[in-house]
Protein backbone atom coordinates (compact mmCIF):
# COMPACT_ATOMS: atom_id res chain seq x y z
CA UNK A 1 0.00 0.00 0.00
CA UNK A 2 2.86 2.37 0.84
CA UNK A 3 4.46 1.84 -2.56
CA UNK A 4 1.13 2.47 -4.25
CA UNK A 5 0.71 5.77 -2.42
CA UNK A 6 4.26 6.77 -3.28
CA UNK A 7 3.77 6.02 -6.98
CA UNK A 8 0.63 8.15 -7.14
CA UNK A 9 1.89 11.08 -5.10
CA UNK A 10 3.50 14.07 -6.74
CA UNK A 11 7.10 14.82 -5.90
CA UNK A 12 8.08 18.10 -4.32
CA UNK A 13 10.03 20.99 -5.80
CA UNK A 14 13.71 20.45 -6.46
CA UNK A 15 16.57 21.70 -8.60
CA UNK A 16 16.83 20.29 -12.15
CA UNK A 17 20.06 18.38 -11.50
CA UNK A 18 18.34 16.37 -8.76
CA UNK A 19 15.15 15.46 -10.62
CA UNK A 20 16.56 12.09 -11.69
CA UNK A 21 19.49 11.74 -9.32
CA UNK A 22 17.67 12.36 -6.04
CA UNK A 23 14.05 13.48 -6.45
CA UNK A 24 12.45 14.74 -3.24
CA UNK A 25 9.71 12.70 -1.58
CA UNK A 26 6.10 13.87 -2.06
CA UNK A 27 5.43 16.55 0.61
CA UNK A 28 1.83 15.46 1.25
CA UNK A 29 2.88 11.85 1.80
CA UNK A 30 5.74 12.89 4.10
CA UNK A 31 3.39 15.04 6.15
CA UNK A 32 0.80 12.27 6.46
CA UNK A 33 3.38 9.66 7.51
CA UNK A 34 4.98 12.04 9.99
CA UNK A 35 1.70 12.98 11.62
CA UNK A 36 0.65 9.33 11.85
CA UNK A 37 3.91 7.97 13.27
CA UNK A 38 5.44 10.74 15.39
CA UNK A 39 4.56 13.55 17.75
CA UNK A 40 6.01 17.02 18.37
CA UNK A 41 9.37 16.70 20.11
CA UNK A 42 10.18 13.29 18.60
CA UNK A 43 13.31 12.65 16.56
CA UNK A 44 12.65 11.83 12.90
CA UNK A 45 15.60 10.06 11.25
CA UNK A 46 16.11 9.78 7.49
CA UNK A 47 18.81 7.18 6.89
CA UNK A 48 18.77 7.56 3.10
CA UNK A 49 18.62 11.33 2.73
CA UNK A 50 18.07 12.95 -0.65
CA UNK A 51 18.59 16.58 0.22
CA UNK A 52 17.34 17.03 3.77
CA UNK A 53 13.66 17.21 2.84
CA UNK A 54 12.50 14.79 5.56
CA UNK A 55 14.46 16.62 8.24
CA UNK A 56 13.10 19.94 6.97
CA UNK A 57 9.54 18.65 7.20
CA UNK A 58 10.24 17.37 10.71
CA UNK A 59 11.53 20.75 11.88
CA UNK A 60 8.53 22.50 10.33
CA UNK A 61 6.25 20.24 12.41
CA UNK A 62 8.00 20.76 15.74
CA UNK A 63 10.01 17.54 15.51
CA UNK A 64 13.77 17.16 15.57
CA UNK A 65 15.29 15.93 12.34
CA UNK A 66 18.30 13.77 11.51
CA UNK A 67 19.37 13.21 7.91
CA UNK A 68 22.12 10.85 6.77
CA UNK A 69 22.76 11.99 3.21
CA UNK A 70 23.35 9.48 0.43
CA UNK A 71 26.05 11.46 -1.44
CA UNK A 72 28.17 14.63 -1.21
CA UNK A 73 25.89 16.22 -3.79
CA UNK A 74 22.72 15.74 -1.76
CA UNK A 75 24.71 16.93 1.26
CA UNK A 76 25.10 20.30 -0.47
CA UNK A 77 21.38 20.44 -1.13
CA UNK A 78 20.60 19.51 2.47
CA UNK A 79 22.74 22.41 3.63
CA UNK A 80 20.45 24.79 1.73
CA UNK A 81 17.21 23.06 2.65
CA UNK A 82 17.98 22.95 6.37
CA UNK A 83 19.97 26.18 6.69
CA UNK A 84 19.00 28.48 3.81
CA UNK A 85 21.36 31.47 3.54
CA UNK A 86 20.22 35.04 3.95
CA UNK A 87 19.46 36.30 0.44
CA UNK A 88 21.39 39.50 1.10
CA UNK A 89 24.48 37.50 2.01
CA UNK A 90 24.05 35.30 -1.05
CA UNK A 91 23.67 38.31 -3.34
CA UNK A 92 26.79 39.84 -1.81
CA UNK A 93 28.67 36.58 -2.39
CA UNK A 94 27.75 36.55 -6.09
CA UNK A 95 28.78 40.19 -6.45
CA UNK A 96 32.06 39.55 -4.66
CA UNK A 97 32.72 36.52 -6.85
CA UNK A 98 32.17 38.50 -10.05
CA UNK A 99 34.39 41.37 -8.88
CA UNK A 100 37.20 39.18 -7.53
CA UNK A 101 40.61 39.78 -9.15
CA UNK A 102 41.63 37.57 -12.04
CA UNK A 103 44.91 38.46 -13.70
CA UNK A 104 44.85 42.16 -14.52
CA UNK A 105 41.07 42.46 -14.39
CA UNK A 106 38.04 41.02 -12.59
CA UNK A 107 36.71 37.49 -12.94
CA UNK A 108 33.55 38.70 -14.65
CA UNK A 109 35.38 40.80 -17.23
CA UNK A 110 37.97 38.08 -17.85
CA UNK A 111 35.26 35.52 -18.65
CA UNK A 112 33.27 38.03 -20.69
CA UNK A 113 36.34 38.71 -22.82
CA UNK A 114 36.52 35.03 -23.76
CA UNK A 115 33.13 35.27 -25.50
CA UNK A 116 32.99 38.93 -26.55
CA UNK A 117 32.44 40.69 -29.85
CA UNK A 118 31.55 44.21 -30.96
CA UNK A 119 28.19 45.21 -32.37
CA UNK A 120 28.74 46.15 -36.01
CA UNK A 121 26.22 49.00 -35.65
CA UNK A 122 26.86 50.72 -32.32
CA UNK A 123 30.30 49.33 -31.46
CA UNK A 124 29.34 48.12 -27.98
CA UNK A 125 31.13 45.08 -26.57
CA UNK A 126 28.62 42.25 -26.22
CA UNK A 127 28.68 38.56 -25.32
CA UNK A 128 28.27 36.09 -28.16
CA UNK A 129 25.21 33.85 -28.02
CA UNK A 130 26.34 31.40 -30.71
CA UNK A 131 29.19 30.93 -33.15
CA UNK A 132 28.97 28.99 -36.43
CA UNK A 133 32.05 27.01 -37.43
CA UNK A 134 33.05 25.01 -40.47
CA UNK A 135 35.90 22.86 -39.33
CA UNK A 136 38.44 25.28 -37.86
CA UNK A 137 37.01 28.32 -39.67
CA UNK A 138 34.77 30.78 -37.82
CA UNK A 139 31.89 31.63 -40.16
CA UNK A 140 29.27 33.62 -38.29
CA UNK A 141 28.54 35.19 -34.91
CA UNK A 142 25.15 35.58 -33.27
CA UNK A 143 24.52 38.15 -30.54
CA UNK A 144 21.83 40.42 -29.13
CA UNK A 145 22.09 44.21 -28.87
CA UNK A 146 19.38 45.89 -26.79
CA UNK A 147 20.73 49.37 -27.55
CA UNK A 148 20.26 48.92 -31.29
CA UNK A 149 16.80 47.54 -30.70
CA UNK A 150 15.70 50.44 -28.49
CA UNK A 151 17.41 53.38 -30.23
CA UNK A 152 17.65 52.31 -33.85
CA UNK A 153 14.61 50.01 -34.11
CA UNK A 154 16.82 47.22 -35.39
CA UNK A 155 16.28 43.58 -34.60
CA UNK A 156 17.65 42.63 -31.20
CA UNK A 157 19.23 39.45 -32.56
CA UNK A 158 22.06 39.93 -35.03
CA UNK A 159 23.99 37.43 -37.15
CA UNK A 160 27.19 38.83 -38.66
CA UNK A 161 30.42 37.73 -40.24
CA UNK A 162 33.33 37.80 -37.77
CA UNK A 163 35.85 40.60 -38.05
CA UNK A 164 39.59 40.43 -37.67
CA UNK A 165 39.40 40.97 -33.92
CA UNK A 166 36.92 38.11 -33.61
CA UNK A 167 39.14 35.75 -35.59
CA UNK A 168 42.17 36.71 -33.51
CA UNK A 169 40.23 36.06 -30.31
CA UNK A 170 39.02 32.70 -31.61
CA UNK A 171 42.58 31.64 -32.47
CA UNK A 172 44.10 32.88 -29.22
CA UNK A 173 45.57 30.33 -26.82
CA UNK A 174 43.58 30.54 -23.58
CA UNK A 175 45.66 28.02 -21.63
CA UNK A 176 43.14 25.23 -22.03
CA UNK A 177 45.71 22.43 -21.97
CA UNK A 178 46.79 23.26 -18.43
CA UNK A 179 43.19 23.72 -17.32
CA UNK A 180 42.18 20.36 -18.76
CA UNK A 181 45.02 18.70 -16.89
CA UNK A 182 43.98 20.31 -13.60
CA UNK A 183 40.33 19.40 -14.08
CA UNK A 184 41.21 15.84 -15.09
CA UNK A 185 42.99 15.36 -11.78
CA UNK A 186 39.77 16.14 -9.89
CA UNK A 187 37.93 13.12 -11.29
CA UNK A 188 38.16 9.67 -9.71
CA UNK A 189 38.99 7.31 -12.56
CA UNK A 190 37.26 3.91 -12.46
CA UNK A 191 39.07 0.86 -13.80
CA UNK A 192 39.17 1.07 -17.57
CA UNK A 193 37.50 4.48 -17.50
CA UNK A 194 40.32 6.68 -18.75
CA UNK A 195 38.33 7.66 -21.81
CA UNK A 196 35.32 8.62 -19.70
CA UNK A 197 37.05 11.64 -18.18
CA UNK A 198 38.11 12.92 -21.59
CA UNK A 199 34.56 12.45 -22.86
CA UNK A 200 33.17 14.48 -19.96
CA UNK A 201 35.65 17.30 -20.48
CA UNK A 202 34.99 17.10 -24.22
CA UNK A 203 31.41 18.25 -23.60
CA UNK A 204 32.81 21.77 -23.19
CA UNK A 205 34.92 23.99 -25.40
CA UNK A 206 38.33 25.20 -24.30
CA UNK A 207 36.96 28.64 -23.43
CA UNK A 208 34.11 27.19 -21.41
CA UNK A 209 36.50 25.03 -19.39
CA UNK A 210 38.77 28.01 -18.71
CA UNK A 211 35.82 30.10 -17.52
CA UNK A 212 34.31 27.33 -15.41
CA UNK A 213 37.67 26.51 -13.82
CA UNK A 214 38.19 30.17 -12.91
CA UNK A 215 34.77 30.35 -11.24
CA UNK A 216 35.34 27.11 -9.36
CA UNK A 217 38.72 28.30 -8.10
CA UNK A 218 37.13 31.40 -6.57
CA UNK A 219 34.24 29.44 -5.06
CA UNK A 220 36.66 27.05 -3.37
CA UNK A 221 39.33 29.59 -2.52
CA UNK A 222 37.32 32.13 -0.50
CA UNK A 223 36.14 31.62 3.07
CA UNK A 224 32.35 31.83 3.40
CA UNK A 225 29.55 30.56 5.60
CA UNK A 226 28.67 26.94 4.80
CA UNK A 227 25.13 27.65 3.46
CA UNK A 228 26.45 30.38 1.14
CA UNK A 229 29.26 28.17 -0.16
CA UNK A 230 26.79 25.34 -0.76
CA UNK A 231 24.56 27.71 -2.72
CA UNK A 232 27.50 28.84 -4.86
CA UNK A 233 28.56 25.26 -5.54
CA UNK A 234 25.04 24.29 -6.59
CA UNK A 235 24.80 27.39 -8.78
CA UNK A 236 28.05 26.30 -10.42
CA UNK A 237 26.59 22.84 -10.98
CA UNK A 238 23.62 24.35 -12.78
CA UNK A 239 25.92 26.36 -15.04
CA UNK A 240 27.83 23.28 -16.18
CA UNK A 241 25.05 21.37 -17.95
CA UNK A 242 23.47 24.23 -19.98
CA UNK A 243 26.94 25.24 -21.16
CA UNK A 244 27.77 21.75 -22.43
CA UNK A 245 27.29 20.24 -25.88
CA UNK A 246 24.40 18.07 -24.62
Amino acid sequence: MGRLLLSRAETGFTLPAFERLAPPPPPDLVQARMEANSAPGDIVADLHGRGGWIARAAVDRQRRGFSLEASPLTRLLAELVLRPPDLRHLDAAFSSLAASPHGETSLRLAITDLFATRCVTCGRTLPIDEADWQGEELLRLHYRCLLCRDQQTRSERQAVEPGGEDRDRAARDVGAMQIRRRLRERFPVPDGGDGLIEAILGLHTDRQLVGLAAILARVEGDLRAAPVESALRLAFLHAVLPASRL
